[in-house]
């Protein structure tokens, strides 16, 4: 899809399909094919807002479609907690023992600055699903209490995160940073090395998807 993109952008300014292709072609044989899965995916948004519009459409002909409503709150959570959490009442009412849900009203709590029902509703998702969305509930909780300037609590929750997921660079990397906030250097270090640790010999898609966090944890151990 990437790819793809690049090449309806080069389309559109040599206004020959043709050239794009030769010259995408020269690119890739000149070794442009490192940038394949490196590049921004700039058609995101526009997935997720098909996704959000199918599921409206859904949700107008069969309001009580509790899937659509799981999937649905989980689009919007972040930039609509308000809406995230009318569309879970119900799902949560008939399926209370559902992990996915209590995580999405977690995370719409969190969005709207409700720390302590964010904490309850995610630990009601974790107590359901241990290994839920693999670690990204201790994430999600971990910067919303680092925003909030609770680092020790930061911590804690990154760190629920990492039992789940051990090798979650963005996770170490993030630790580190609280630590570091908190005053603690020794632990800042730790984690940050783990971050370099956990991404040598991973497989290449992996250590593509944690180059960001590699760099910022190596110039992090050196420039403090």
């Amino acid at each position: 899809m990437k790819f793809a993109m690049v090449y309806l952008l080069v389309s559109s300014l040599t206004h020959s399909p043709l050239l794009a292709g030769a010259a995408l072609l020269a690119f890739w044989l000149a070794g442009g094919s490192w940038w394949v899965g490196r590049l921004p995916d700039l058609f995101g948004p526009w997935r997720r807002w098909q996704q959000e519009r199918a599921l409206r459409d859904l949700l107008a002909t069969n309001p009580h479609d509790l899937n659509a409503r799981t999937d649905l709150a989980g689009l919007v959570a972040e930039r609509n907690p308000a809406e995230a959490k009318e569309l879970l009442g119900e799902v949560l009412r008939r399926y209370p023992e559902q992990a996915l849900p209590h995580y999405w009203l977690g995370v719409a709590c969190l969005r709207s600055g409700d720390l302590a029902g964010g904490q309850a509703a995610i630990d009601a998702a974790l107590e359901r699903r241990r290994d839920l969305r693999w670690g990204e509930p201790g994430l999600v909780l971990g910067d919303a209490y680092a925003a909030a300037g609770r680092h020790a609590e930061a911590i804690r929750a990154y760190e629920r995160a990492l039992h789940v997921h051990g090798s979650y660079a963005e996770v170490w990397f993030k630790a580190g940073q609280a630590a570091k906030a908190g005053g603690d250097a020794a632990r800042a270090r730790h984690f940050w090395q783990s971050t370099l640790r956990t991404t040598q010999g991973a497989p290449p898609f992996k250590r593509r998807k944690d180059r960001l966090w590699r760099w910022r944890a190596w110039w992090a151990l050196r420039a403090w």
